[in-house]
């Protein structure tokens, strides 16, 4: 088993390299394992394959929409309790309502808020799946 293993994992789905590399870089210097998805289609695939801590999805993806990819994720016995925060562009009302009714645990707006962001992933990850530096400051 390498170090990088023992990390948190968050997975990212997002159709926008610039937004999705952001989010990599921000997470991996909080001292995750960042897994990327292009589409809603390979969401549900590493997310199955992979198994990791947390899922960030953005909604309006291609191939698969967000919602449905959330759908069938937490179909899977083994990743019903994983952690989904939903992110969208437009119309938070509906758009937290649709989330939360497909199974995520929380939802952001676009352009995301990185300490609410940072408070939500403290909050649903369980602590022995933070990374030592979070856990430390806690």
């Amino acid at each position: 088993m390498s170090w990088n293993e023992l990390l948190p994992t968050i997975m990212v789905a997002d159709s926008d390299e610039d937004e999705r590399c952001l989010m990599k870089s921000i997470l991996e210097l909080k001292g995750f394992q960042v897994l990327e998805a292009l589409d809603g289609q390979e969401a549900i695939e590493i997310a199955v394959r992979k198994r990791p801590d947390l899922l960030l999805i953005q909604l309006k993806l291609p191939v698969v929409s967000g919602f449905t990819a959330i759908r069938r994720i937490k179909k899977h016995d083994e990743l019903r309790d994983v952690p989904i925060i939903a992110i969208s562009f437009n119309n938070p009302t509906s758009n937290h309502n649709l989330a939360l009714a497909a199974g995520c645990n929380a939802h952001v707006e676009n352009p995301i808020e990185f300490d609410l962001l940072d408070a939500l992933i403290d909050r649903l990850l369980p602590g022995d799946r933070l990374p030592l530096a979070s856990a430390l400051i806690q």
